[in-house]
């Protein structure tokens, strides 16, 4: 099975139908359209959740896959979306987001979501992917409010690890790569796009290429 997680940068059907081109089984797409503005074949499912309809996170898999949004999904947490797949392990697409008038940091953001649902975190093997929006040193994250080291730690007791970090050897704020170009400026770079899981994967691709299409860069994970 094929998962591409991908920020495509404000969404257009071309780009719709790159992310299509990968022909990945599931696709995690932070800045995705409402569903109703593009056109995703109908050989798909979806779920989309945004404020706006023109930038959401969706998720979209093939029919072929069983992909089920749980009743126990918080609407609270707008863009941090669970799905079970197969009966047998949970998908976490997530992509924190600060909105106007909000005054949380984005790991807060997206801690808060993962202790909601740590219970199933703990019952399934997860797979958690996306655009988090969360570096080492990020401005406003503390101890008290969330940081990235607390999200590696929290997930670390379950043996879920960053599939980037694991396969590479590197430590988390002094990679050799990036995932997010900041303004399209190529020299601006951080890291933000990871993959955390607990499951066997048989491989993982940051694409090193970076082709302008989006700031971000895409994860492919095969598992």
């Amino acid at each position: 099975m094929k998962i591409l997680s991908y920020n495509i940068h404000h969404c257009s059907q071309e780009k719709i139908d790159k992310v299509l081109s990968y022909d990945a089984d599931i696709n995690v797409i932070p800045e995705l359209s409402n569903p109703t503005h593009i056109h995703i074949p109908d050989s798909y499912e979806k779920v989309w959740q945004g404020v706006y309809e023109k930038k959401g996170l969706g998720v979209f898999w093939k029919k072929s896959i069983n992909c089920v949004p749980p009743k126990w999904w918080n609407e609270k947490h707008k863009y941090i979306r669970p799905l079970i797949v197969d009966n047998s392990w949970l998908l976490i697409a997530a992509w924190p987001t600060v909105h106007d008038g909000d005054n949380k940091v984005y790991p807060q953001i997206l801690l808060e979501a993962l202790h909601e649902y740590e219970s199933y975190i703990q019952q399934y093997p997860t797979l958690i992917t996306g655009d988090l929006n969360c570096f080492i040193g990020q401005s406003g994250a503390t101890q008290q409010t969330g940081r990235l080291e607390d999200i590696v730690d929290f997930l670390a007791k379950y043996s879920i690890v960053s599939l980037y970090h694991s396969r590479t050897g590197e430590t988390f704020g002094k990679e050799t790569r990036c995932t997010y170009h900041h303004m399209f400026v190529e020299h601006s770079q951080f890291f933000l796009d990871y993959t955390f899981t607990d499951i066997p994967v048989f491989a993982y691709e940051l694409q090193q290429k970076w082709d302008k299409m989006s700031d971000h860069h895409p994860q492919m994970i095969v598992i």
